[in-house]
């Protein structure tokens, strides 16, 4: 077995297990994913898969905001400490940071398409990556919106990665689709609850 499977094997497994942990709402997401990441990071390099290995590098250094984001005390609006330890709440976004987001989405995807070339793959490479930017800062926030970028993301890259031959990565991804349909329902209803 060559080292590049191998490191393929273990990034697959790192990244499930952090989906599964974002599914469970686990701080753990962000220390099993920051070793996916990284081998990702290394992997997509190695095929030529450039913007999403810029990708996976941004996901890494917002990985570190996001584990500090959902691990920091919170204070109420007037300046006192909360009772429930702080815990960053699931939510919804509101209609000021749904109007960002889209605002965001618009402009990258203009971006992509000014200074892109016209190769399918390339651009799809972009798009799944400006998806996978927008739902990693929403991670980080806890927002249930998260899961509908990551869906997208996750289901243009699979055929994606079968054409540039990552065969154990399009399954991961197959996976990764189910996980954010089961990731959406379960921080929906945790969402609910903090209304």
């Amino acid at each position: 077995m060559n080292y590049e499977l191998i490191l393929e094997i273990i990034a697959v497994i790192t990244g499930m297990l952090s989906i599964w942990y974002s599914y469970r709402i686990n701080i753990l997401v962000y220390p099993i994913g920051m070793i996916s990441l990284a081998l990702y990071v290394f992997i997509f390099i190695k095929n030529g898969l450039y913007a999403n290995a810029v990708i996976n590098f941004l996901y890494f250094v917002i990985s570190i905001f996001g584990w500090w984001n959902w691990l920091r005390q919170r204070t109420t609006d007037n300046g006192q400490q909360t009772t429930d330890k702080g815990e960053l709440k699931v939510s919804y976004l509101s209609k000021k940071e749904n109007a960002i987001t889209i605002t965001i989405l618009v402009i990258l995807i203009f971006f992509i398409n000014l200074f892109t070339t016209n190769d399918l793959s390339i651009r799809l490479d972009y798009y799944t990556s400006a998806a996978g930017l927008i739902a990693m800062v929403l991670t980080s926030f806890k927002k249930v919106e998260n899961w509908f970028f990551y869906l997208v993301a996750d289901i243009v890259l699979i055929p994606l990665c079968i054409y540039n031959g990552l065969y154990l990565t399009s399954i991961q991804y197959v996976a990764y689709t189910i996980l954010a349909i089961m990731g959406y329902i379960n921080w929906n209803k945790e969402a609910k609850k903090n209304v």
